[in-house]
């Protein structure tokens, strides 16, 4: 055995062992993949820092999954019965949070806020949100559970989310992946059958290159599980199509140049050898290319594109695999490989590549402005708008895409990925003052473009709560300074009657004053009269017991008269009358008693004739009747006067009593006359005596008079100050009223303001466990918009309304926390940001990276800028085509955000192997001039690159059944970019070999020096 075979076979072995253990090692792909499909940002980026205020709320929010379960009617609303069963599905999970990683549930039928923002206007669907750990199991499985669970009669139930949808997107993509495989390799075998015609060359080449992947694959993917090695939903299907495209393409020339050498007589080993020598170089320089290419992808920052990283280590183990590997069929086989074809045939010209550089080397400027005028309108057809909404890629019979659909048909298109504004204080944010910052900026959101609504802790239905504004607060103060005007009208109004009142209680009491004055002249008068019968004292003696039942009766007389007194003070308003009824009965009563007494006491007296008697009486009577006619006409007619005192008639209650104390006082003295009467024993004196205790209580009651008239007079001069001072009140409530009706309808009205006892109120309290961290010091704001979360529009506005949260807060004492907005559109802008940013400097270091190589490979340093330039141009005018195609064939206005980056870096690092191979021939070419050799190389490698090119733009063409825009896109792209490389590299290369080393010749071509 020849020692070649022996060496070589110890490399088969080596490779079936690692070949095992590379499969026994395979983690679980689906799983790991699942667990990096998020694409991981920068920590410092908004919604990374979401993310991390987020995951320190709380157990209910941190390492959660964010579900949502939507319960739809298909046809009809809701009926009681359909709500009863959902509630009780609701019902049902909350008691089993355990048995499903449940950490917080919110049911569309829980409270007001719910019932206004869960439950659909037009009454067919409820969303209910879910919070599940995920330490409960992969999103998978998790899905898988609750789709179960949340099962209920006569309703359609979905399970969505954004972590259900972006599982989805991992399915969808493994599915695709597998798709992809057989495709691949089925494509690949008939491609080479066609080409070698033969069925043991494709199995050779399939059965390399598929060591290689494995290989590969299983290192990357270890490397994943225990280093944190980048790794995405892409990784796995560029690996594929990259290395079994390229590997095929190396194979097709290491083949091609084994059988070329065989063709010549060379033995199997020496063409082995050769075809190592001359192919192998060739490859090692092509793959080094690419291996720099996509070994620059680790300097990225953002991790999908670093996840492209993997590529570069398949490239590594795909290069060792076919030099190592190849040699041992070809050193056993050889000619055999090719079976059933016996004759081998040299190198022969590719008569597309061979025309186009004849033409190109003749008149070089002419080709190149015609490329120009080709190339530049699909340049300029690029409109560079993208799409961002990874929902685009999951079709829409998936149950979590149509959950999704179903909740942007019900309610706006922002409710399914609705965003969140994270503010994150030093301090607690549960007072007055910051809860009025936080409503501010509320009230601000809600009235921003393309926001369907906000809630906050100040506002958890989505509106503003009346009675925690001043306009509101105003309106009640308001109704109480008019009420209080009001009354106080009333009051000035009966304090101006009042003064009238006491103005005539005044006059009243006056005249009243006056006729008591009277009546106590009277009375002294009666007392003088009284004195001069005291003479005939000693005359009465003897008629003192008749005088007794006198003196009786004039006490009934003024017992009458107090009597009549008392009326006065309870009924002032007949006082008139009862005083004249007094006044007559008194004036009877003592008359007849006086004219009685006096007769007997006369009548008794010895010596007098009846003459003499009847003249003394007369005399007695006559002055008597003086002394009360004097008496009676002090008097002032009191009725008339009392008309007068009915305003006042309340004042007049003390006034009564002291005038009924004098009238006790005037009582008293006719008992004491009485008395002094009944023991007339001790002489008429003591008539004399009573009749000044009579005057002395007159003058008592003239005394109370007096106390009344000044009480009145008091009354009258102060309430006018009362009425001034009640009409001065009102006046300055008015004006506040004024103020405050001012302030309520300006804009200041609109001011938040929540009291403290408010903040404590049970209700709110429920708010603040929603909108608040457990510790209070930092707050969210959920925000949904009316567009799609994931457009253009929404992921903008995110942005402005984060920056905006950030102005409203400076200079406030809010000015030091962290804003940041969370949520699918502000991780989209971030996404957008980072990936627009990362992809010039990723581009740009990949550019340098492979330029590098080319000076190393072409010993140039013109020759790879011509070569860089070509496969721009290629990969514009591809984009733009491909946008193009997309939208006349898929009906989509944009491609996806990833298309640009993964297209770039695949036609680049790909289409720089068809140069590497022209390149390096033109190199290996020794005789004739640069235009010459140029020509020969592009005959001779035309037809390595067409059919490289064909089988990898058919590798790639195996991603358009997965049915993923990306990889479709992508296809696309590297499909037109690698279909027009192969008509503008033999123009663009060639003209650049004529000019640089030959010129320009008008007239004559000459012969320039290499």
């Amino acid at each position: 055995m020849h020692k070649l075979v022996k060496n070589h076979i110890f490399s088969l072995i080596a490779w079936i062992l690692i070949l095992i253990i590379s499969v026994v090692a395979l983690p679980d792909v689906t799983g790991l993949t699942r667990e990096h499909s998020n694409i991981s940002l920068p920590s410092d980026v908004q919604s990374e820092v979401a993310k991390s205020i987020q995951n320190d709320w709380g157990p209910k929010q941190k390492d959660t999954y964010q579900i949502a379960v939507v319960f739809n009617k298909q046809k009809g609303k809701l009926t009681a019965d359909d709500k009863d069963a959902i509630n009780e599905t609701v019902s049902r999970l909350k008691d089993d949070q355990d048995q499903y990683g449940i950490k917080m549930v919110l049911g569309p039928d829980d409270n007001i806020a719910t019932k206004k923002k869960l439950q659909s206007k037009d009454n067919t669907t409820w969303i209910m949100q879910l919070n599940v750990a995920k330490k409960h199991g992969p999103i998978n499985d998790v899905e898988s559970q609750l789709t179960k669970a949340v099962k209920t009669a006569g309703i359609r139930t979905y399970v969505t989310g954004a972590d259900v949808l972006q599982n989805a997107f991992s399915n969808a993509i493994q599915e695709g992946i597998k798709k992809t495989e057989v495709i691949t390799v089925i494509f690949i075998f008939i491609v080479l059958v066609i080409v070698f015609r033969s069925p043991i060359v494709p199995l050779i080449s399939l059965l390399t290159v598929g060591v290689s992947f494995i290989t590969s694959f299983a290192i990357v993917t270890n490397l994943v599980k225990y280093q944190n090695f980048p790794f995405s939903n892409f990784t796995q299907v560029f690996m594929i199509i990259v290395l079994f495209g390229i590997g095929t393409d190396y194979n097709i020339l290491l083949y091609d140049k084994f059988k070329e050498d065989l063709g010549k007589g060379m033995g199997r080993y020496e063409a082995m050898n050769s075809a190592l020598k001359v192919a192998g170089k060739t490859i090692l320089y092509s793959g080094s290319s690419i291996l720099i290419g996509f070994s620059a992808l680790s300097l990225a920052n953002f991790s999908i594109y670093q996840s492209a990283v993997g590529v570069a280590v398949g490239v590594a183990v795909l290069l060792i695999v076919l030099l190592t590997l190849n040699p041992f069929f070809m050193a056993v086989l050889g000619e055999k490989m090719f079976w059933p074809v016996k004759k081998f045939t040299g190198e022969h010209e590719d008569k597309l590549w061979h025309g186009i550089s004849k033409g190109t080397l003749a008149h070089p400027i002419i080709y190149l402005i015609v490329l120009a005028v080709v190339v530049l309108p699909f340049g300029l057809m690029y409109t560079g708008h993208l799409n961002y909404d990874d929902t685009d890629e999951i079709d829409n019979s998936v149950p979590a895409k149509a959950g999704m659909l179903v909740v942007e048909d019900h309610f706006s298109k922002g409710m399914a990925e609705p965003s969140t504004l994270y503010i994150k204080s030093d301090h607690k944010l549960d007072n007055e003052a910051d809860l009025r910052l936080i409503d501010q900026l509320t009230r601000q959101l809600q009235a921003s473009d393309d926001v369907a609504f906000v809630t906050s802790v100040t506002q958890p239905y989505g509106e503003s709560i009346d009675q925690l504004y001043v306009k509101n607060q105003l309106d009640t103060v308001n109704q109480g300074v008019d009420q209080a005007r009001a009354g106080l009208g009333k009051l000035s109004s009966a304090s101006k009657k009042l003064t009238a009142g006491a103005s005539k209680l005044a006059d009243g009491t006056g005249q009243l004053q006056s006729g008591t004055g009277k009546l106590a002249d009277g009375a002294s008068q009666l007392q003088s009269g009284t004195g001069r019968l005291q003479n005939g004292a000693s005359q009465l003696q003897n008629g003192t017991g008749q005088l007794q039942g006198g003196a009786s009766r004039l006490q009934n007389g003024t017992e009458q008269m107090t009597s009549g007194l008392n009326q006065l003070n309870s009924q002032l308003a007949s006082g008139s009358a009862g005083i004249a009824n007094a006044q007559k009965n008194t004036k009877a009563a003592l008359e007849k008693s006086y004219k009685a007494n006096l007769a007997k006491s006369i009548g008794s007296i010895p010596g007098l004739t009846q003459q003499q008697k009847m003249a003394a009486m007369q005399a007695a009577g006559a002055a008597l009747e003086k002394s009360w006619a004097e008496a009676s006409a002090s008097m002032p007619d009191v009725s008339g006067q009392m008309g007068q005192l009915q305003s006042g008639v309340g004042r007049l209650a003390t006034a009564s009593g002291q005038l009924n104390n004098g009238a006790a006082t005037l009582n008293g003295g006719i008992g004491q006359l009485n008395s002094s009467a009944g023991q007339l024993s001790s002489g008429i004196g003591q008539v004399n005596s009573s009749t000044g205790q009579l005057s002395s209580g007159i003058g008592q009651l003239n005394s109370s008079v007096g106390q009344l008239n000044s009480g009145a007079g008091k009354l009258a001069a102060s309430t006018p100050k009362i009425t001034a001072g009640v009409d001065q009140v009102n006046n300055g409530l008015g004006q506040g009223a004024a103020y405050l009706n001012g302030l309520a309808s300006s804009s200041a009205a609109d001011t938040f303001y929540i009291p403290q006892e408010f903040i404590k109120n049970d209700t709110f309290q429920t708010s603040i466990k929603n909108y608040l961290s457990p510790d209070k010091k930092s707050a969210m704001l959920m925000i949904v918009f009316k567009s799609n979360p994931s457009s253009l529009k929404a992921t903008k506005k995110a942005q402005d309304l984060s920056l905006m949260a950030k102005k409203s807060f400076a200079g406030t004492r809010l000015k030091k926390a962290t804003v940041a907005m969370g949520g699918e559109s502000s991780n989209i802008a971030d996404i957008k940001d980072i990936a627009n940013r990362d992809f010039i400097r990723t581009a740009a270091i990949m550019l340098i990276g492979i330029g590098i190589a080319l000076i190393f490979v072409t010993r140039s340093l013109l020759q790879p800028v011509y070569i860089l330039g070509t496969l721009l141009i290629a990969y514009f005018c591809s984009l733009s085509i491909t946008e193009w195609v997309v939208k006349a064939t898929l009906g989509k206005t944009m491609l996806t955000w990833n298309t640009p980056f993964f297209g770039f870096i695949m036609l680049i690092a790909l289409g720089v192997d068809y140069s590497i191979f022209l390149m390096t021939r033109y190199r290996e070419l020794e005789n004739g001039s640069p235009s010459q050799r140029m020509l020969k190389a592009c005959g001779i490698i035309g037809t390595v690159v067409v059919s490289a090119a064909i089988i990898l733009g058919g590798t790639f063409a195996a991603l358009i059944p997965s049915g993923i825009p990306t990889l479709i896109e992508v296809a696309l792209a590297v499909i037109i970019g690698l279909l027009i490389l192969v008509f503008i590299m033999p123009i663009t290369l060639s003209a650049a070999v004529k000019l640089t080393y030959e010129g320009v010749h008008w007239r004559k071509n000459k012969r320039a020096k290499n």
